[in-house]
């Protein structure tokens, strides 16, 4: 089970990024609000991340960031490699 302290954490952060996803399908985004709307904040976060970072959409650093540092280690060491590339190709520009 999760822990409360990253739902509490998540709650805001997710509010913050799914504006920036509005352009991922609809289908996807239905699940996502679908689970944050049932109380699952960490996990709607957790797949919200992994769909910005899947699909390279277009996040400023710092909210990408400060959203990714509330993911458990697990979660966290699973994302690590796709962030660090879409931080690489984010720099590159």
């Amino acid at each position: 089970m999760v822990d409360v302290v990253p739902d509490v954490e998540a709650f805001p952060l997710y509010k913050e990024l799914r504006p920036y996803c509005d352009a991922l399908d609809e289908e996807l985004l239905w699940g996502l609000d679908t689970g944050f709307e049932a109380g699952e904040y960490y996990y709607a976060l957790s797949w919200l991340i992994a769909d910005v970072l899947e699909h390279g959409i277009d996040v400023p650093r710092n909210v990408l960031l400060r959203a990714y540092r509330v993911l458990m280690d697990e979660d966290s060491t699973e994302y690590r490699p796709a962030l660090e590339e879409y931080l690489h190709r984010r720099n590159g520009r």
